[in-house]
Parts: structure tokens; sequence; C-alpha cells
């Protein structure tokens, strides 16, 4: 695959490609649910819990740091490979943990490789398929981290005991490992990456692919702070209503609300990513965005008056959970492709410490909320959400429908 190639039609190579990254995908979210499934194998002191629930976005923010910039600079696949040691390492260490300490020191191991990781497949998605069809493949492949967390969840659902438990999760881990390797072999350089390298050491570009129409994007600034916001509310409203909420109130009910939402999400994902190059992306992303708060505020309600999930409950988790996994896979989407090529991987990073970063502190001190107050700050967290998608649908620019991301890597 030359960098001359890159916009023809598929071949067996883009057929691998898929393959690597959507494997990445699903081993991310089967690491981060893990990491809050992994709350009911030790005895975790009360006031300990919600550092349990912040820890993955934390070693996520750090992975992100390191890789991003990294990705830039030495390429999208040699980066790849620089996470899979500490895969083998964090699911040795998963497996042997018996404390609380143990099982902290681990889980950052292995969330470091997955922060890292993710966000390089992030931004290859972008750089390897035809534009004809980037945008359905970027959100199928993002999309089977749905799949991950279902895997995750049976798994933990399963009757076994602990060690059971910890024994199939890293077991799982180890055996995947090795395949990842061999196939990430296979595959090439990003011809994106490679040509802009190529040209930021003094060559010619004489593949006339930037000579074609120039999109303006709005002030570098104004990007960085959309993809912050939308990022943000996707990360801090996920984990509170899908990942802590049952750690913090119902115990019993944390795998079940990690399946309920890994299962409809991978399904109605498959169905968003197959229109995702005909819908325009700013109207994919406040729609979504708008759908997401509003049966975030119909649960808040509910649960105001029955106070537990109920039948009512688990039929508006359903329905939030299309929406908000739709909203997700648009803002990942959009926050990893408006950017130059020589820059992707450490601006995709700044966004993502800045989503990542400002969860933090929500998801932490949400733990120590009444209930009802609880669902307030969800509401508000994806109220946040929606006014950012509003701004970006007003002033930004249109990066799907088959427009390539060469439109705008023209930029300084």
């Amino acid at each position: 695959m030359s960098a001359g190639s890159m916009d023809l039609s598929w071949t067996r190579m883009h057929t691998m490609i898929f393959v690597v990254f959507s494997l990445s995908a699903l081993i991310e979210a089967y690491i981060y649910s893990i990491a809050y499934i992994a709350s009911s194998w030790v005895t975790v002191p009360k006031p300990f819990v919600a550092l349990l629930s912040v820890w993955p976005p934390l070693w996520l923010l750090l992975g992100a740091v390191v890789i991003g910039p990294l990705s830039d600079a030495i390429g999208r696949r040699a980066s790849l490979y620089l996470s899979l040691g500490m895969y083998i390492i964090g699911a040795v260490g998963l497996i042997l943990s018996s404390s609380y300490t143990l099982l902290l020191l681990f889980i950052a191991v292995l969330m470091l490789a997955v922060g890292g990781e993710y966000n390089t497949v992030m931004i290859a998605s972008h750089e390897y398929f035809p534009s004809t069809v980037r945008s359905r493949v970027v959100y199928e492949v993002l999309n089977f981290a749905n799949l991950g967390g279902v895997l995750a969840a049976l798994l933990a659902l399963v009757n076994a005991s602990v060690f059971m438990q910890r024994l199939a999760l890293g077991l799982t881990l180890i055996i995947i490992v090795p395949m990842m390797y061999f196939l990430r072999t296979r595959i090439p350089e990003s011809p994106h990456w490679l040509r802009s390298r190529s040209r930021t050491m003094g060559n010619v570009d004489s593949t006339g692919a930037l000579r074609m129409t120039r999109v303006k994007m709005p002030p570098l600034w104004l990007r960085i702070i959309i993809g912050g916001l939308i990022g943000w509310s996707f990360t801090a409203g996920f984990t509170l209503l899908v990942l802590t909420l049952g750690p913090y109130y119902f115990p019993s009910l944390t795998n079940w609300l990690i399946l309920f939402f890994s299962l409809t999400a991978f399904i109605s994902g498959i169905i968003v990513g197959a229109i995702a190059d005909f819908i325009s992306r700013r109207v994919m992303l406040l729609t979504s965005s708008l759908g997401t708060l509003i049966t975030s505020l119909f649960v808040w309600l509910v649960m105001s008056i029955v106070g537990k999930p109920q039948l009512l409950f688990w039929f508006l988790y359903v329905l939030f959970s299309m929406f908000v996994n739709t909203y997700w896979l648009s803002e990942d989407t959009l926050k990893s492709e408006y950017w130059v090529t020589r820059r992707r991987g450490s601006y995709t990073a700044v966004v993502r410490v800045i989503s990542l970063g400002g969860s933090i502190p929500i998801i932490f001190l949400s733990s120590y909320l009444p209930m009802s107050s609880y669902f307030i700050a969800i509401a508000v967290v994806f109220g946040v959400g929606f006014i950012s998608s509003l701004v970006w649908y007003l002033v930004g620019t249109e990066t799907g429908k088959g427009i390539s991301i060469d439109a705008w890597d023209h930029e300084q």
C-alpha cells in the first residue's frame, strides 16, 4: 500500500488492517470494563471505592500523553508494538493480585498500554482507508470496543469464584496478545503518515492529493476546546451512568449494567456505522447528543420516583445506550480526524487529556452524592455535550460524507 494508493478501492490489505484495529478496540474496552468489574474481587475500603473508579481514566490519560506524540514521531505501525509487552505483564498481575494495592498496580499497567494504543487506533483508522468508506470504517472499528465490554461482562457473570474470573479474564489477554503481534507484522505503515513525513523532510509531493479541494477548518483553539468538551461529556457521563452506578449504589448490578449497555451499543453501532458515510458528521453528533441528554433526563425522572432499577429503567437504559453510543462514535471520530496528519497523534492526545482528566474530579466527587444529586450531575454533564455539539454544528466544518483528511492537511 503506497502513499499514492490511499484512496483507491478496498483491498485484502484493508481487510487485514480493519481486523487489526477492531481487535485493538475490543481489547481496549475489555480491559477498561475489567477495571470496574474488579471492584468486587477484593475487599476495597469504602473511602477508596471512588479511587478505583477514577484509576482507569487517569492511566488512560497518561498512556495518551506518552504515545500520542510518539506516534507522530515514529509512525502509527511502530507505536502499536509498544503496548503488547505491557498487556502480558498486566494480565499476569491481574491473575495473581490478591490485594487492593496489587490490583491498582496491574490495572494501571493495563490502562497505560490501552490509553496509548487506543490513541493510535483512533488516528490511524482515518489514514489507511479509502475516503469513500472512511467514516463507516472508523465507526465500525471503534464499535468493536462495545464487544469487548460484552465479553468482559459475560466472563464476570459466569457463576465462578473470584479467582476463576481473574484467571479467565487474564488468560484471555495472554492468549490473544501473540495473535495481535502476528497480525500487526502483516500491515504497512500509514501511507498518510509516510507522505506527511516526506513533506516535512523537504521532499516534493508527487501524488497530487494536495491539489484537491481544500477545506478551511475553524481555528485550532476552537477545535481543541470542542474536542475536549464533547469527549469530557461522554467520558464523565458514560462512566457515571454505566460503570460507577453499580459500584456506588447497586453493586449486584455492576456486571449487568455493563452487559446491557455493551450489547445494545454494539448492535446499534453496526447499524449506525453502516450509514455513517451518508449522514453529516455534524448532524450525527448533534442529534445523538440531544438524544443522550433527553434519555438521561428521563432516567433521572424514573429513578427519582422508584428509587431503584425496575422495568421502565431498563427500557430507558437501552434507549440511552443507543444514543450515547452514537454520540461516542461521532465525537471520537471527529476529535481524531480534524488535525493535520503530522500532528494528529499529538492533538488527539491533547483533547483526550482534557476529556479524561476533566472527568476524574466529577467521577470521584460523585461517589459522595446522594443518588438524586448523582443523576442531576449526569444530566448536567450531557447538557455540556449537547451545547458543545450545537456550537460545532453552527460554526464547524463538515468532515464526513466522503471528505478526505487531505482536505485540511494544508494547514501549518
